[in-house]
């Protein structure tokens, strides 16, 4: 191979090299993100349910409603739940700046979630949290976030929160603080 050959082919390998070095790895394609559109909405929802006897397991209210078919989700925008007993008595109203409900029925309510207790002469008045999860078939809460809880004698805060509402046995986990009066109040 003559000089001028060698010298072609060294300038074709280095242009070559040049052009690798400065192109993508990859065909540039465009990168979308995937942002998903609920299968249907709802505005002022309004829903109740029953038991297979008839009786009134909970009420659920919400601004509005957007369901994901494909995520196993529905998003709700001030949410509020009302829980019954077993005689169709209303025993908690749970509200919430926005939640979701998963396919495995479990509400996951933030923002200002507020429990009010619907039962009147009962010790715990109101549970207030950032963030509450309730297992709607078995009204099972949970909550990792600073819980306070008051009552006509009593007010205590702490964080995290495990607990049966329908049992009405709830517990803070860690760093509980409690204040107890003796006056009833009038």
């Amino acid at each position: 191979m003559s000089r001028q050959n060698m010298g072609i082919v060294i300038l074709f390998l280095c242009a070559l090299g040049i052009w690798r070095f400065f192109s993508p790895d990859e065909p540039s394609t465009t990168t979308t993100s995937t942002e998903y559109q609920p299968d249907f909405t709802a505005e002022v929802l309004r829903s109740v349910e029953f038991s297979i006897e008839g009786k009134i397991i909970r009420r659920i209210f919400a601004d509005s409603m957007e369901h994901y078919g494909e995520l196993g989700m529905t998003m709700f925008t001030n949410p509020v739940i009302i829980l019954y007993d077993d005689n169709a008595q209303a025993t908690w109203k749970i509200q919430a700046k926005e939640g979701n409900f998963s396919s495995e029925d479990v509400a996951t309510l933030r923002n200002d979630v507020i429990i009010k207790n619907m039962t009147k002469n009962d010790y715990i008045d109101v549970i207030t949290t950032s963030y509450l999860q309730l297992e709607l078939t078995k009204n099972l809460v949970s909550s990792d976030q600073l819980i306070t809880i008051t009552g006509a004698l009593f007010s205590q805060t702490g964080i995290g929160l495990e607990g049966d509402l329908k049992q009405e046995y709830l517990t803070i986990l860690k760093q509980v603080k409690a204040i107890y009066t003796n006056d009833e109040k009038i």
